[in-house]
């Protein structure tokens, strides 16, 4: 028989890694794949903001959001990094802060030409279909001394409440177009006004007059109320009627457009038709992200209500006021005339 033998085995020993080597992420599978899912979602609207692509009201609706999208994009990076899902934090935190690039220039002043004529001070207000405060309207009208007051949604409640509350007596020149609900637009002015047609009819009334500024060229004024393109089959019309704005005349008389856009910097539609050579109040002095809209819980504060101006122009001034009965702030800009 053969001898029997016997071997001695050491106990299994149990690996020893350090805090960088393989461990179960926290969280698991099923967050994990959560997060992957959040980050490609993340991923398509920040390729469809950069590509301008916008065909739906959805996507106008969602471009609109960009600052938020951006916070959450930041917030989301930061989560992924701490849950140790490493590769999908830095993609997310990257393109946060190419998000981030996008929406810098409207916090910042930029430099503006060496304009020294004379001042004319614009104030925009959408009625919210004749609901405004006209008392406060009017109040705010005195106090930042406007030269010309812009209305969208004017309807003819609202041009009585308006009157009884003063208008006349601080602006007794008038281009009034009222209509019903939000379709009527009207301008009132300290100076002479003197209607012309700039462009075909649009969806909103839109009117377009002739500024008589003492001692200098006149101006022409454009007031604006594009149709929202966040309704159902309404983007085609909305990007429409961006595009047929009237054009800036550098070699002409100066042209400025003021009232409810529908849209922010974060429209495709709106980017184009600015870039035509107008400058935004707003952005010119660094306060382009003051919401100038919004509609709890349907839609956060946006700014959607612009003063565009001239190239050839400066903006002294801007500023955003809160309007009781009314679903937009309104805006002024002291604009210095080339």
């Amino acid at each position: 028989m053969g001898r029997s033998s016997t071997r001695a085995f050491d106990p299994p020993v149990e690996p020893d890694y350090d805090d960088d080597g393989p461990r179960r992420r926290p969280g698991g599978r099923k967050l994990g794949f959560l997060l992957v899912l959040l980050a490609l979602a993340f991923v398509a609207f920040v390729v469809l903001r950069i590509a301008g692509i916008e065909p739906n009201a959805e996507l106008v609706a969602a471009m609109a959001l960009t600052p938020y999208v951006t916070a959450a994009g930041l917030v989301l990076g930061l989560l992924c990094m701490l849950l140790r899902r490493r590769v999908v934090g830095v993609a997310v935190l990257l393109l946060s802060v190419a998000l981030t690039a996008l929406l810098a220039p409207r916090l910042l002043s930029e430099e503006q030409p060496g304009a020294n004529g004379e001042r004319l001070r614009v104030m925009s207000v959408n009625l919210s279909l004749g609901k405004a405060n006209a008392s406060t309207v009017l109040s705010i009208a005195r106090s930042q001394k406007a030269d010309v007051l812009v209305m969208p949604e004017l309807t003819q409640a609202a041009v009585d409440a308006l009157d009884e509350a003063g208008l006349y007596e601080l602006f007794p020149e008038r281009v009034f177009e009222v209509g019903l609900g939000g379709e009527g637009t009207g301008v009132a002015s300290r100076l002479p006004l003197r209607k012309i047609v700039l462009m075909d009819e649009t969806t909103m009334r839109q009117p377009s007059m002739v500024v008589d500024m003492p001692g200098r060229d006149d101006i022409e004024l454009t007031a604006v109320h594009v149709q929202p393109g966040v309704h159902a089959n309404s983007a085609t019309t909305w990007r429409r009627e961006l595009s047929e704005l009237p054009r800036p005349t550098p070699d002409v008389r100066v042209r400025i457009l003021a009232g409810d856009f529908n849209a922010t910097f974060d429209h495709a539609a709106f980017r184009a038709m600015v870039d035509r050579g107008y400058a935004d109040a707003g952005e010119e002095i660094g306060d382009g992200l003051s919401a100038t809209w919004q509609d709890w819980p349907l839609g956060p504060p946006v700014a959607i209500d612009h003063i565009l101006v001239d190239n050839r122009c400066a903006i002294a001034s801007y500023a955003v006021f809160d309007i009781p009965g009314s679903d937009h702030n309104a805006i002024v800009s002291e604009v210095v005339l080339p």
